[in-house]
């Protein structure tokens, strides 16, 4: 709490003071007097509160009370408050407390205010505390008026009745003001870590010192390669723990993948082409370092250029030669840009720790100090992106600039919040990087250094069924009907897959399994991969806006790593995103689907020669990928990029079957970023802290029948 010489508590007296000095000298049957005490008590507080520029409702209502009364009494000579004096007080006091929470304005989170930063003031919890706290006071007055109109009906009671008891009752209303802000807030935020980390109530398994000894049994399986998975796996492994990676594919890395065509000499990545997170507080620059795999990988910067109608906009390495860039062209909205890329930098810095993990509270004294550690992350994590864009600009054409980026999460930019969307603004501040070799390489040096740490990976193998026995996971079984045992089952499979093949929908509470059947696919892609033997004339990550209003993407990797292409060649790719629910009319086996292919790949070029004219006279090799080219891949249902959702959002890592959790972009978003934090989130879950000196050293080697160095072929989509 900040220094205050006079507390919140002592000024809720203070208010309380006039009412105490009117039922002092009316007891005493000096009732005018006392109105006119208690007015001038009154009038002093409202003149201070005028002054400090803190006014109070409740002093305006005590004022306002007591000049009524004098008017009635003491000019009109009234004989209303003198016969109902108990019930007007009481029921103005009743009128205050329940029309400030219908306001929503409880009248104590007025006074809490003074003893709180302005961090607090507008947390859910902070006003939650004095809504609970403003409604006991509101029954107490109501049940004062009661009391005191019994009073009037047995007068041979109203000392009881109109005295005694409703002063009593102020005597928990008192305590609970004093008390309940010290319990309640660490009581629900201690609710609410246990809601975000164990919604279904379970908690993680405890590990044995030694690990299983059978070669069919397993600390850890994950199904599923992808970049969360594999992250995931890789920590466990390095912190002790006999993990199985069991991958569909003939290749890690999910979407985080390349392949090579015309006799390997030109190298296109499948759905990565730049990387956030790998600042100085990055979590992939971290995942690196913890795994000791960061040497092994050279990243280059993929410098971004908007080209949308009349602007054309390279985007400098440094944040603020952006905005100042963005100031020229928008100079109405100069200010305006400062001050907001001023806060997207401090809620991207603040959302890391120091060791790249992300800044997620763990216990609720943390939590509490949460809004003044982090107070610009505090304010607006939950705040609507898009609202925050209108909060800061007026211009529409700015806005639209600033929203090309949430197509690195969604097609449906009103769905993000800040805290989601603040991540990507790390391309501005820390720059986006291409693992030169191609996206591939990341995921391969991440399994190369998880089975350096014992861990077992099997490619091509197709998990057919999680294992639940009794509500609990405990292993899984093989399409080839091999089965492994564990204690913790992870999914970085689809959520829909996971659950409605891999489970059984039979498994599930039936409020789950409606979640479930909810879920829908997110948007998908349609890619042109071109060789080329020329040298395109804009970045290697352009944002366009054909003339016929088809938004397409353009990277071309080989700019920056010039080993992808031979002498005087490039790789670049044409992407456009296929919403829902045309993605899903895609299928391999339709007989027009290669015309269809083909036609879609067509109609690409054409749109990207408004940009690049010519382009199709430099094109030596061409290639395409659909949505159903993405479902064959990776299994995401309709070829979804993102995963699936249900209409509230991301569906939690925990799942009603113990010890099952899912990880990937389905829980945390789509991008490399995301999902490393879904599987570094996981592992320390797992193990708390990333204590390896928990589990001895354990001499195991890898069964991995596989080699990386062939994991860059991947069939023709």
């Amino acid at each position: 709490m900040s220094k205050r010489r006079i507390p919140s508590t002592v000024w809720a007296f203070i208010a309380f003071v006039p009412w105490i000095a009117y039922w002092v000298l009316a007891g005493a049957g000096r009732v005018l007097p006392g109105a006119i005490a208690a007015f001038t008590g009154a009038l002093g507080l409202n003149l201070y509160r005028l002054r400090t520029g803190n006014p109070k409702l409740m002093d305006g209502v005590t004022l306002a009370f007591f000049a009524l009364h004098i008017l009635f009494t003491g000019v009109l000579g009234s004989k209303l408050f003198l016969t109902y004096g108990g019930v007007l007080v009481y029921l103005a006091l009743a009128l205050m407390a329940w029309g400030s929470l219908a306001a929503r304005t409880p009248f104590t989170y007025q006074y809490a205010r003074d003893d709180w930063p302005r961090e607090y003031w507008h947390h859910p919890l902070f006003r939650r505390t004095n809504e609970i706290i403003t409604l006991i006071w509101a029954v107490i007055f109501t049940l004062g008026m009661v009391l005191n109109a019994a009073a009037l009906v047995w007068p041979a009671h109203k000392i009881i009745l109109a005295t005694v008891i409703p002063h009593i009752l102020l005597i928990p209303g008192v305590l609970l003001s004093l008390y309940f802000p010290r319990w309640f807030p660490r009581y629900a935020l201690a609710r609410a870590i246990e809601r975000r980390d164990r919604p279904f109530g379970w908690r993680p398994p405890r590990f044995p010192q030694e690990p299983p000894a059978a070669s069919d049994e397993f600390d850890v399986i994950v199904i599923g390669a992808g970049m969360g998975g594999l992250t995931a796996a890789a920590l466990l492994a390095k912190r002790g723990l006999k993990a199985l990676v069991v991958e569909q594919a003939h290749y890690v890395g999910g979407f985080c993948a390349h392949f090579r065509r015309l006799h390997r000499r030109y190298t296109f990545d499948i759905g990565v082409h730049d990387i956030s997170g790998l600042g100085p507080r990055g979590p992939v620059r971290h995942l690196l370092r913890e795994l000791g795999i960061e040497s092994r990988l050279e990243f280059v910067r993929m410098p971004h250029e908007y080209i949308l109608g009349d602007l054309r906009l390279r985007v400098p390495e440094d944040a603020d030669a952006f905005v100042e860039e963005l100031a020229a062209r928008f100079p109405a909205e100069g200010d305006s840009l400062r001050a907001f890329f001023a806060e997207m930098r401090h809620i991207y810095r603040e959302m890391y720790t120091d060791d790249g993990r992300p800044n997620i509270p763990t216990d609720p004294e943390v939590m509490l100090r949460y809004p003044l550690t982090y107070p610009h992350l505090s304010r607006w994590m939950d705040h609507s992106y898009l609202g925050m864009l209108d909060a800061y600009f007026a211009d529409e054409d700015l806005k639209r600039l600033l929203r090309m980026l949430t197509a690195y999460q969604t097609d449906r930019p009103e769905t993000l919040t800040v805290m989601q969307m603040a991540p990507i603004f790390g391309y501005y501040f820390d720059g986006g990087f291409y693992p030169k070799g191609g996206s591939g390489r990341l995921p391969q040096a991440i399994a190369e250094a998880f089975q350096t740490y014992g861990g077992t990976l099997l490619l091509r193998r197709r998990v057919e069924q999680v294992l639940v026995k009794d509500g609990t996971a405990y292993g899984v079984r093989l399409a080839d009907g091999r089965t492994f045992r564990a204690r913790v089952v992870l999914s970085n499979a689809d959520p829909g897959v996971t659950f409605r093949e891999l489970v059984g929908l039979e498994h599930l509470p039936q409020d789950y399994a409606a979640l479930v059947q909810a879920l829908q696919p997110t948007v998908s892609i349609f890619a042109v991969f071109l060789a080329l033997d020329y040298n395109p004339p804009i970045a290697p990550i352009t944002m366009y806006r054909a003339p016929d209003g088809t938004g397409m993407g353009f990277a071309i990797p080989s700019q920056v790593d010039p080993s992808l292409a031979p002498p005087g060649h490039h790789v670049m790719t044409l992407m456009t995103l296929v919403p829902q629910p045309e993605a899903a009319t895609w299928d391999r086996t339709a007989p027009d689907y290669k015309a269809r292919k083909a036609a879609l790949a067509d109609r690409l070029v054409r749109q990207a020669e408004s940009l690049l004219p010519g382009l199709r006279d430099h094109i030596v090799t061409r290639d395409a990928a659909t949505p159903a080219t993405v479902t064959r891949y990776t299994g995401h249902p309709a070829g979804a990029i993102y995963g699936s959702v249900h209409p509230g959002g991301h569906l939690p890592h925990q799942t009603p079957i113990r010890n099952l959790y899912l990880v990937g972009a389905s829980t945390q978003g789509g991008g490399v970023e995301a999902v490393v934090i879904s599987g570094r989130w996981i592992a320390d879950l797992l193990i708390p802290g990333g204590a390896r000196e928990a589990y001895p050293s354990r001499d195991r080697r890898a069964t991995y029948p596989f080699p990386l160095r062939k994991m860059g072929r991947i069939s023709r989509p």
